[in-house]
């Protein structure tokens, strides 16, 4: 009987570690800053919790298009490079490899570059040289 509640209990504590060790629910809301240029190359932080730097892939979104970028840097952001877009609102999507998905409806704003901005970066995401 003393075994089965030794067993009992190192089940118990094994489980309760596993648990601790997922960082909470996966949760993704916003994204910093929500805008940039519309040639794209800006990098944003996507702010939420649950993710497993190191353990899981994501693909991220803007609109239609796909970042070729993206780092899960730490268990409450991810770092992605915007491609370039049209300019106005974009749902921004994030597809994990466990089949979870998450959208934050109107999430970036693309806009005109303005003249301080670094033109060079709008290029580069292109694959444009000079």
């Amino acid at each position: 009987m003393n075994r089965i509640v030794q067993l009992t209990a190192a089940v118990f504590v094994l489980g309760f570690m596993g648990a601790c060790d997922q960082k909470g629910p996966l949760r993704v809301d916003k994204v910093e800053p929500a805008e940039g240029i519309s040639g794209g190359g800006d990098t944003v932080t996507i702010v939420g919790s649950g993710f497993q730097p190191g353990k899981t892939q994501v693909e991220v979104r803007f609109g239609r298009h796909k970042s070729e970028s993206v780092v899960i840097a730490s268990t409450n952001k991810i770092n992605a490079v915007t491609p370039g877009g049209d300019k106005g609102p974009v749902d921004v999507v994030l597809s994990f490899d466990d089949g979870s998905q998450f959208k934050i409806p109107a999430g970036f704003k693309y806009v005109a570059p303005q003249a301080t901005d670094d033109v060079r970066k709008a290029f580069l995401s292109k694959g444009i040289k000079r």
